[in-house]
């Protein structure tokens, strides 16, 4: 089986979503090289946030995907890169009580994986999905910040506190990064907590503020962080006819520079192509 062909397959909606992450979760054990496997699972992941029909996928990934892959990482050779590569996958996506207990676990020493090494990385993962998934809040990140209280460990926390999944939350995360006044390692690191994918409701709002300040940022900051701002805090988690028409509107609207534009319309693509595999992937259930 040739996995990039399969990955091709499936944003080309020619492979329904969750029969690519049945795939990936069956076969995951025969995938040698690392690399490939960390690629892999991490495109299973992407397509069940993107590619799946809504409908299905609190099951799909609740009950399916981080079952299925907290199980290899319990099975996997104890300390091996496999083992820690699977267990990030599951910290990914952990969404039921138990699982996310697991991860809570991990993080407090109530629980273990033999061989597993619960370093300052994979604890601000954790901890990450925890705030996302509302299992902690503010005090476990300012806790974890006075364990990591480095440069890292601040953009680590920027990231925890922008998905905190409440609109208040995000209200005080989106003002931050519309600020201009963010350090470029924090203001990145707080759009990609922002852009929770499994937060699509409470950023709902945020599809037109974007076009609302997107030629502003364009036209008065730095090249790297208008680009960054354009591609990355675009409402790609609003996979709708809506975020499509609000793209068109806005270019029809304000002419804005070619290279702008372009950004723009690869947004606007990659929600036209999850918009065409969510309905292969309805048809397939």
């Amino acid at each position: 089986l040739c996995w990039a062909a399969a990955w091709d397959m499936c944003r080309d909606a020619e492979l329904a979503a969750r029969r690519y992450i049945g795939m990936v979760i069956d076969a995951a054990d025969t995938i040698s090289e690392i690399g490939v496997l960390q690629t892999t699972i991490r495109q299973a992941s992407a397509a069940a946030r993107r590619f799946t029909d809504p409908a299905w996928r609190p099951a799909g990934i609740g009950g399916f995907m981080a079952p299925g892959l907290r199980h290899l990482a319990e099975q996997a050779q104890p300390g091996s890169d496999r083992q820690l590569a699977y267990l990030q996958a599951f910290a990914g996506v952990a969404a039921e009580p138990g699982d996310l207990a697991m991860l809570a676990g991990l993080l407090d020493g109530s629980a273990h994986l033999d061989g597993l090494e619960v370093d300052t990385e994979l604890r601000w993962r954790l901890l990450q999905r925890l705030v996302s998934q509302g299992a902690a809040g503010p005090a476990e990140i300012d806790a974890e910040l006075d364990r990591d209280p480095t440069d890292a460990g601040e953009r680590r926390a920027a990231t925890c506190r922008a998905a905190i999944p409440d609109a208040a939350a995000k209200e005080a995360a989106w003002q931050a990064i519309v600020s201009g006044t963010l350090p470029g390692a924090t203001f990145r690191a707080t759009v990609n907590g922002f852009q929770d994918p499994d937060h699509p409701e409470l950023l709902s709002p945020y599809a037109e503020k974007f076009f609302d300040a997107v030629g502003e940022v364009w036209a008065k900051w730095g090249s790297d962080m208008a680009q960054y701002f354009a591609s990355n805090a675009y409402p790609v988690t609003q996979i709708s006819e809506r975020t499509v028409r609000l793209t068109g509107e806005y270019i029809d609207r304000a002419d804005p520079p070619a290279a702008l534009r372009r950004l723009l319309t690869e947004g606007q693509d990659s929600v036209r192509r999850a918009l065409r595999c969510q309905q292969v992937d309805r048809r397939a259930g």
